[in-house]
């Protein structure tokens, strides 16, 4: 039923989807289940970005004197970087915080696409090996297509939003294909998945060619022969019940590769890369911002940085003698050509390396002026 302009899903309950004009049907329901001792969900705050102002005021009221069941929960998207946070710090501060984070890797990806169905789905077809092999190679397919956006450019030339519902809607499919016919028809399950259900989403022509080729490698005769391998030392499992594929995923799936993927070791270097950046810089913006003492008598900030700085400079090797090295090379093979080759680079490293932390030190000198 409807009370003061809000759902009332449950007796205690109370949802409220923001959005234009929705603020003053947000406060009615806190006022209400403060009153009451009920639940108010407050689902989308990001879209009243000028009423959470209000709203951390509300809930700081109504922190006193409510009752011991009154309960907010409050969701949000997440921002696309740190200029668009707009939640206040005191709604954060005084929050549980809980955030979904979609999974990484093949291993937590392809558990993910099992999860999305159940025993009863492997028992429904009449064709019951037919379906539950192709029904896990798709749950491959589907993670390796989900998974292959992490790597940039190298993985997909555009970013594409596969979802579950490309992946149940295949398996629909598939059931209603294998229930009409007594033969598998693979050509027309790799068209159907690949050009329909998950084509659908892909718009550049050499995407769709490696779309159609990743079915054309999963979904083929010999996946029913126990002659099909889904990544190198993985094959497709044969018949088993549903717990018995996810233990299988735990058991037989290979550690976290390129491979997986159909991709070279090197593929993942710009993905690391990106990962290595990223995580620096949140580093950078956990710092405090100030060169004020630190508490327990550890020192400025510069002082730390300092100290760094002086144990990295220990550290730091002499550049080869590169004139040294050669001499000692009797006979240019390969392998000498390409250690004296590192050698090189490492010395231009190594110089950098010293280059900039002596800038440093200057500027650090500078900043005690």
């Amino acid at each position: 039923g409807k009370k003061l302009g809000y759902t009332f899903n449950h007796r205690n309950l109370h949802n409220v989807s923001l959005g234009q004009g929705q603020e003053v049907v947000a406060e009615q329901a806190l006022d209400l289940a403060a009153k009451e001792g009920h639940w108010v969900i407050l689902q989308n705050i990001h879209l009243v970005a000028k009423w959470l102002g209000s709203l951390e005021k509300k809930l700081e009221q109504l922190s006193e004197g409510s009752h011991r069941d009154f309960r907010v929960f409050v969701s949000a998207e997440p921002a696309p970087c740190p200029e668009s946070h707009i939640i206040p710090q005191g709604i954060l501060e005084n929050s549980i915080k809980i955030t979904s984070e979609a999974p990484t890797g093949m291993h937590a990806n392809l558990h993910k696409a099992l999860d999305n169905f159940s025993q009863d789905t492997l028992e429904m077809c009449s064709q019951e090996k037919e379906f539950r092999s192709i029904l896990f190679a798709l749950c491959y397919f589907h993670a390796v297509v989900a998974e292959r956006r992490k790597f940039g450019p190298q993985g997909w030339n555009r970013s594409y939003p596969f979802s579950t519902g490309d992946l149940t809607i295949s398996v629909s499919v598939l059931y209603n294909y294998l229930e009409a016919s007594s033969k598998v028809p693979y050509d027309d399950l790799r068209y159907l998945v690949g050009e329909i259900m998950y084509g659908g989403h892909i718009t550049d022509d050499w995407d769709r060619r490696l779309c159609r080729t990743y079915l054309e490698e999963f979904i083929k005769p010999e996946m029913l022969e126990g002659e099909l391998c889904l990544a190198p030392g993985f094959p497709l499992p044969g018949n088993m019940d549903y717990n018995g594929y996810h233990q299988y995923i735990d058991d037989a799936l290979p550690a976290e590769s390129p491979h997986l993927y159909g991709l070279h070791p090197n593929a993942e270097i710009g993905f690391l890369t990106q990962r290595s950046e990223q995580l620096l810089r949140t580093v950078l913006e956990l710092q405090p911002r100030d060169g004020s003492a630190r508490e327990g008598g550890v020192g400025t900030r510069e002082e730390t940085v300092q100290a760094l700085l002086e144990v990295m400079l220990e550290k730091l090797t002499d550049e080869f003698n590169m004139a040294e090295l050669m001499a000692k090379v009797e006979e240019r093979t390969p392998y000498a050509v390409v250690a004296l080759q590192e050698c090189e680079r490492m010395n231009v490293l190594t110089a950098e390396i010293r280059r900039s932390l002596a800038e440093l030190e200057l500027g650090l000198k500078v900043g005690e002026l």
